[in-house]
């Protein structure tokens, strides 16, 4: 049994297939076919059970993966600071944060971060779909939520506020909102629904007033909605980083500014969130610090 069968088993356990073990490692399918029947036999023992879509772990692999990984995770987090001793930081890191975020607000400290460490490439997935980590091999993920998954470990970056928008020339010929009863008489603006409304709620601070609105248009990119609001198409509901500028200078204006807006199901705070890992590479705790001491002033002071 050694270090590189090991590494093979991780690699088919976690991408559930043989092509995609041998794609993550740089070499063959045969190779990795080969390493595998080497070390079951080795131990004599069925490790995976075959079909044709998919291998899967026997009990025992499960139970050999998860020794296996942790040797191979400490092991690379032994290379990473043997190499970092005396150089510059160095290693590869994948990331995922929401599409209108990663570009507004992520991208940039990205490129920043990229500048300060030369030697540390950076793979980027800006989109909204990914939840399983291990499965999309994210390292590092960003998302808007009030509730972070159990299974991963979450760092509160602060809450994210909403602002009801929309464009000043819009007001003008739809009237601006004095009451939130006034918003069922306008065009709203969102992201996509599963039952076409939008449960808005809005609190005053004594009570709770929720909404059922039938958006006008919908897509699942807030950028767009954005420039939908701009172009004067309706009313939305958007993260108060990415409109603070065309509030301040009047392309959007504020309505109902006296209510908190919300729609219970889009989360109100920012998290960071990784993987279980007792020995991430230096590289990656870089970035985690770069992010939790950067992010909140991008956000909160633009």
């Amino acid at each position: 049994m050694d270090i590189k069968s090991l590494q093979c088993l991780c690699a088919v356990v976690e991408t559930g297939s043989m092509s995609g073990a041998a794609r993550r490692l740089g070499t063959s399918r045969s190779h990795i076919s080969r390493r595998l029947k080497a070390l079951e036999q080795d131990l004599q023992l069925q490790l995976f059970r075959r079909t044709t879509r998919r291998v899967e772990p026997t009990q025992i692999g499960w139970a050999l993966y998860e020794h296996a990984a942790r040797i191979s995770q400490e092991l690379g987090a032994l290379q990473a600071t043997v190499d970092d001793l005396g150089k510059n930081l160095r290693g590869h890191i994948r990331l995922s944060a929401p599409v209108a975020l990663g570009q507004q607000v992520v991208g940039p400290l990205l490129l920043e971060f990229a500048r300060l460490y030369p030697e540390v490439s950076l793979q980027l997935t800006f989109s909204n779909r990914i939840f399983d980590l291990v499965a999309a091999e994210i390292d590092v993920a960003i998302r808007v939520t009030s509730t972070p998954p159990d299974a991963l470990v979450a760092r509160d970056l602060g809450p994210v506020d909403w602002a009801l928008c929309a464009s000043p020339e819009y007001l003008d010929r739809q009237g601006t909102p004095q009451t939130p009863d006034d918003l069922l008489e306008l065009d709203m603006l969102s992201v996509n629904l599963p039952d076409q409304r939008l449960p808005l709620e809005l609190s005053d601070g004594r009570q709770t007033r929720t909404l059922a609105l039938r958006p006008r248009l919908q897509t699942e990119d807030m950028l767009f909605i954005k420039r939908a609001a701009l172009a004067g198409l309706g009313c939305a509901l958007l993260p108060l980083y990415s409109v603070r500028k065309e509030l301040a200078d009047g392309a959007l204006a504020h309505i109902l500014p006296q209510y908190q807006a919300r729609v219970r199901a889009w989360g109100d705070h920012l998290y960071l969130l990784t993987a279980p890992n007792l020995y991430p590479t230096l590289a990656t705790r870089a970035l985690i610090e770069y992010l939790q001491n950067h992010l909140h002033t991008s956000l909160y002071s633009s």
